[in-house]
Order: structure tokens, then C-alpha cells, then sequence
């Protein structure tokens, strides 16, 4: 099966000019980090002229060697933080795309297709757990919306114009949306929820983030597959775990 996606980019757009997406602003820790470093350059700028400029007010070597330790030390024990960290997040980031890749084979080989409605909601439900894992991406830098290309060929229309109309969900004397994210309910060609109302549990879907309605979405589909037998009472269990894993490594990154 060929899964119609864009390739993703590793540029953004910003200032007219086209930057690499490390350089990125946006969610990015530059804007944190620029200032400190930009401070502590100029001062140890400052420092150097001022000693050119007035030799007699420089340290002796005996001082520095003893600043230089204490500071080594230090700078140590921060970077070997700093890493522990980088390190935690990159096996969180490499368990969800394991557990991803996994839930997409346990779908694929473990639900069954009794006609061409199965076989789409079966595809689409593929297709969102490979949306799931790039929205987390972009939930990780705050970048709310559906317009990155990364989603092209992803997400289905009904969920694209649901998530653009997420005001709608007034109409149906449910709490007031409020935030980002909201969604209503839909996969593939409307087969999961041929009702007139808001499915149940997204009457706050205005307070969720966009990997929690895809996972919702994931959830409803495993339910329709168990209620229309097109899966092993087994299988659902072990579907349904993974799903619960993946919703906890969003957590982790959190």
C-alpha cells in the first residue's frame, strides 16, 4: 500500500529569506539562549578591552587558575545535565516513532477489510498514526494548525473542514470552544459517525491538542472495528495498548 504524503521540508521561510529548519525561530530554543550568550559575549568583550586598554588592573595567574577550576567544575556538571536531557528526549522521541511503526503493522495485518468502506476507514486510520507523530512535532514547538506541508495526503478532508469550522461546536449546546484544536469527530467518508451531533467526549475538544483528536480518532476506529468484528478480541487488547503508549509518550515529552 502506497501512502500519498509530501515529502517533509528542512527549510521555513523568514525575513524573505529561506533558512534551515534547525535556524527555525518559531518553538525554537534560539530565542531562549540568544540573549544569555549575547550578553556574556559582550561582557567578556568588554573584560579583554578594558585589560588592553588599563594593563594594571589584570588578574594574576595564581586567581585565574583558581576561577578556572571552579568554573570548569561547573561548566561539567551543566553540560552533563544539558546532555542527560537531550538524551531523554531523543529516546522518548525514537519510543513513539518504534510505537508508531508498530500500531501501523499490528492495523494493517490485524484488522480485517469485509468491503471498500473497511479497506478507506483502514487506510485513513494508517494515515492518522503517521499524522499523530508529526503533529506531536509541531505541538512540541506550539506551531497550532493544519497548514504545514508535512500533513499533505495525511489528514482526511472531513477532519481538514471540521477542524476549520471547530466554532460548530456551539451549535450543539456543549461547553464554549476556547483555545486551539478543536475538532469534530470524522474519519475517512463519514462511516464512524453518521450522527447529527457531536460524538461523545468531544463536547471540550476546544481545550485538546491536535495529537489528543488524533489519538481520539484512532480510539473510535478501534472501536469500530471491534463492534463490526473486524478484529480479534486479542489484537483489540494489544491495539488498544498501543494507543494508550502512544498517549503516553506525548505525556513524556510534555
Amino acid at each position: 500500500m502506497i501512502i500519498d504524503t509530501a515529502s517533509p521540508s528542512n527549510v521555513v521561510s523568514a525575513f524573505g529569506l529561506v533558512w534551515p529548519d534547525a535556524l527555525r525561530l518559531h518553538g525554537s530554543v534560539i530565542r531562549l539562549a540568544f540573549p544569555p550568550v549575547l550578553f556574556m559575549t559582550g561582557y567578556g568583550v568588554g573584560i579583554a578591552f578594558l585589560i588592553k586598554a588599563h594593563p594594571e588592573y589584570a588578574l594574576s595567574l595564581t586567581v585565574m587558575s583558581l576561577v578556572s577550576l571552579v568554573l570548569s567544575l561547573l561548566l561539567v556538571f551543566r553540560t552533563n545535565s544539558a546532555y542527560d536531557r537531550y538524551w531523554e528526549g531523543r529516546k522518548i522521541w525514537q519510543d513513539l516513532k518504534v510505537s508508531s511503526r508498530n500500531l501501523i503493522r499490528s492495523v494493517w495485518v490485524t484488522v480485517m477489510e469485509k468491503s471498500m468502506d473497511d479497506c478507506t476507514l483502514k487506510r485513513q486510520s494508517l494515515k492518522d498514526i503517521a499524522a499523530f507523530v508529526i503533529s506531536v512535532k509541531h505541538y512540541l514547538r506550539g506551531e497550532d494548525g493544519l497548514e504545514y506541508s508535512d500533513y499533505d495526503g495525511l489528514l482526511s478532508p472531513e477532519f481538514r473542514l471540521q477542524y476549520s469550522t471547530r466554532s460548530a461546536v456551539g451549535n450543539y449546546g456543549s461547553i464554549p470552544v476556547s483555545g486551539n484544536n478543536s475538532p469534530q469527530a470524522s474519519t475517512g467518508d463519514g462511516l464512524l459517525y453518521q450522527t447529527q451531533r457531536i460524538p461523545e467526549g468531544w463536547e471540550r475538544a476546544g481545550e485538546t491538542s491536535l495529537p489528543s483528536q488524533l489519538l481520539y480518532e484512532l480510539q473510535k476506529f478501534a472501536e469500530h472495528i471491534q463492534d463490526n468484528h473486524l478484529i480479534h478480541v486479542q489484537y483489540y487488547a494489544s491495539l488498544l495498548t498501543s494507543i494508550n503508549s502512544l498517549a503516553t509518550l506525548v505525556g513524556s515529552c510534555e
